[in-house]
């Protein structure tokens, strides 16, 4: 009689089987595991990249909003002693077209102002932005102005629309009007 541990004919016994298949397993398993794995590092990538243009695009709208109330309150707030500083302040934040035409409306307004000894002062209430699209953006700007001057004294509430556009990293405005609000 001889010892083997074959079987007859020559097959494996089943313990070889099993080991073969266990292996097989084995090796689906680590394969399952890893496209899971590829699969989590790219979802975390793409999430990471969204939630990178989700913060600069929340910064790009602050800095947006930022700018309209800067020059809401700006071409609000003035003193007939010091027009040229007002004047300054508002440039500042403008393109240099919308500077263009405010130099040249802003002189009639200025003899009226200094006839007056006007002073007003403003403070943004409130600031309404559109979506940002292809550095460009519209925001109403709510402001709350006080007005003194040798006619009187008034207080009011102003709704400015304003028109931004991104100039080498900061906003400027581009045009602006007042909305004309009813009583």
């Amino acid at each position: 009689m001889t010892d083997d541990t074959n079987g007859p004919e020559g097959h494996s016994s089943p313990a070889e089987h099993s080991t073969g298949r266990t292996s097989i397993a084995v090796w689906i398993v680590i394969a399952v595991l890893a496209a899971l794995l590829v699969f989590t590092a790219t979802l975390s990538v793409i999430e990471w990249r969204r939630a990178g243009d989700l913060r600069n695009s929340d910064s790009r709208r602050r800095s947006a909003a930022a700018t309209a109330a800067q020059f809401g309150t700006a071409l609000f707030t003035y003193d007939y002693n010091d027009l040229a500083g007002a004047k300054a302040r508002v440039v500042r934040l403008a393109t240099p077209a919308y500077a263009k035409g405010y130099d040249a409306s802003s002189a009639a307004e200025q003899a009226t102002i200094t006839k007056l000894k006007a002073r007003e002062t403003a403070r943004a209430s409130g600031v309404f932005l559109t979506d940002v699209v292809k550095n460009r953006v519209a925001a109403v700007v709510v402001l709350n102005s006080s007005l003194q001057s040798a006619s009187g004294n008034r207080s009011s509430v102003t709704y400015l629309d304003v028109a931004l556009v991104r100039q080498g990293g900061t906003w400027k405005v581009d045009a602006a009007r007042a909305v004309p609000v009813s009583s």
